[in-house]
């Protein structure tokens, strides 16, 4: 299944084209969900979404659930692309519920951001290998973000719950949730760099070489990653911005 939605926010209102099964649905002022009309991604699917942020404008996007990643029938991976465009002054606020790769499945996944001046972005990922008691698949995760057209932010996650080294002490060592936030764009004050360990987590926080830093978090539960990254995150300011005017 071949699949590409859109998504514009700018002086003229709100205006979205859904695909099935990537289906657009506004929850609130500055609010949208993303739903799947149907199972999977499925191995072979090929789906993307492409959001353009007017300047002064602002959107944060959400899931209505956590998104499945099956093996299919059809070789290889499935697909997932998000391509953002971020006006000036423009907030994109990113925060999907986590991804789940099942045992056989196959998902890359590409975010690709570009900011304007002024503009920023609050971007999170959170992958769990595998339903209770699974192993989990293969997933690979980049992230691209671009800042006035100069390169910000180039980062990839590569993981494996059948891959011994992937999954050993050097890579997950056996955890199953793996978060990811990026807080970038002009006027960020990013917290101090560090890094702690607890039973059941372990995280790191780095700022960028540009405004903004990349938190990374490894857990045995989903509440733990989440609650981590929450405490990373900055309140989207898109209460003060305009989403324009349906």
């Amino acid at each position: 299944m071949k699949a590409r939605a859109q998504l514009i926010v700018d002086a003229g209102g709100l205006r979205w084209r859904s695909a099935v099964p990537v289906v657009l649905c506004p929850t609130g002022d500055h609010r949208i969900h993303l739903v799947q009309a149907a199972g999977g991604p499925l191995g072979g699917d090929d789906l993307a979404l492409d959001v353009r942020l007017g300047a002064g404008c602002a959107a944060q996007l959400r899931s209505a659930a956590a998104t499945v990643v099956q093996a299919g029938r059809s070789p290889g991976p499935a697909r997932w692309a998000v391509t953002a465009s971020v006006g000036q002054r423009a907030v994109l606020d990113w925060q999907p519920e986590p991804t789940v790769i099942c045992d056989g499945a196959q998902l890359h996944s590409r975010i690709t951001v570009a900011l304007q001046p002024g503009a920023r972005a609050v971007l999170r990922e959170v992958v769990v290998l595998g339903r209770e008691g699974q192993r989990g698949g293969h997933f690979v995760g980049e992230l691209a973000v671009d800042l006035d057209d100069s390169p910000l932010l180039a980062h990839t996650v590569l993981l494996d719950g059948t891959d011994p080294v992937l999954a050993g002490p050097a890579g997950t060592d056996g955890a199953r949730v793996v978060g990811m936030l990026a807080v970038v764009g002009e006027s960020i004050r990013g917290p101090a760099e560090g890094a702690g360990e607890e039973p059941g987590l372990r995280w790191a926080c780095a700022p960028l070489d540009g405004p903004g830093h990349l938190v990374l978090a490894l857990a045995d539960r989903v509440t733990t990653v989440t609650r981590l990254l929450d405490h990373f995150a900055p309140v989207c300011s898109a209460s003060r911005l305009r989403m324009g005017r349906a």
